[in-house]
């Protein structure tokens, strides 16, 4: 069932702007990395402000706040510091919800490879994925560390499965497609450009798994999505997502530096970018039939 929580605070005088911000930031990084549902932030009578945070259910938001650490990070402690008085958080639970975003999920097809089945990301697919997300080695160098349960997994799947921004594919093989080896994924970001990232299970790495499932969305996204520019993020030190960007015919295009703040403490990025000119139809795959599917 899903699950809401009710937050009111009073602020200090003068410290309505700084906490407005560290909220927005505390929040969408919550989102990101749990798979919250959102929070909306309203600001009341004599500086008085009330959130209301939904969640998938209450073991995913109890997950959320039990693996992470948030009050160390600088949005929360300047959060803390403007506020004066924090009442006590009231839980609900969802009856009926007539202020739903109606915005649908990204349509996200059904496509093959030679060897693979690249078909909608379900939450269901926690299970088979866990051994990627649960393993501290294949979350090295993402924004968090690796999940301790595959509850905690699956609601990190729910932002993917239901975003309207976001396309994520399971890499399956085609005479198993209920068992998901990685995921593959397209951000937009802005009108004509997205960002793409993967991750894999570790019993299938250096098969060419990756960069093949990643040359049918690259096809897919400059062909049928009409696409001008499709980039990756990555650390310096991924050796392996470098490898499989240069593979695929990406240019290094820059370093940011102190770009992320992680497991890891503060990382540098490297981006990567592929124009529509450059590429050749299809890459090492060839043209490829698309099926008719949605997410």
């Amino acid at each position: 069932m899903t699950s809401a929580v009710l937050y009111r605070w009073k602020l200090k005088p003068g410290r309505a702007a700084e906490f407005e911000a560290a909220w927005a930031e505390g929040t969408l990084l919550i989102h990101d990395a749990c798979g919250s549902y959102g929070a909306a932030l309203h600001k009341g009578e004599d500086r008085l402000y009330w959130s209301y945070a939904a969640w998938p259910n209450e073991e995913a938001r109890s997950a959320c706040f039990s693996e992470h650490d948030w009050f160390s990070r600088d949005c929360f402690i300047t959060m803390q510091a403007c506020i004066e008085t924090r009442f006590d958080e009231i839980r609900l639970d969802l009856v009926h919800d007539a202020l739903s975003d109606r915005a649908p999920p990204c349509a996200t097809p059904v496509l093959s490879t030679r060897r693979l089945l690249l078909r909608p990301l379900v939450p269901d697919d926690a299970e088979a994925l866990f051994p990627a997300l649960g393993d501290p080695d294949t979350m090295t160098y993402w924004s968090r560390p690796a999940f301790t349960t595959v509850a905690a997994a699956r609601a990190h799947l729910v932002t993917s499965t239901r975003s309207a921004s976001v396309r994520t594919w399971a890499i399956c093989r085609p005479s198993d497609p209920g068992d998901a080896l990685g995921w593959v994924v397209l951000m937009d970001r802005k009108d004509g450009v997205a960002e793409t990232g993967y991750i894999i299970r570790p019993d299938a790495r250096r098969a060419g798994i990756v960069s093949e499932a990643v040359s049918r969305i690259l096809a897919y996204g400059f062909g049928e999505l009409g696409l001008r520019r499709i980039y990756a993020d990555t650390d310096p030190d991924n050796c392996g997502s470098i490898a499989v960007l240069k593979k695929l015919g990406f240019t290094l295009e820059g370093r940011l530096r102190g770009q992320w703040n992680t497991h890891l403490g503060i990382r540098d990025s490297l981006i990567f970018g592929r124009l529509a000119a450059e590429w050749q139809g299809g890459g090492d795959n060839g043209p490829v039939a698309i099926e008719n599917g949605k997410s």
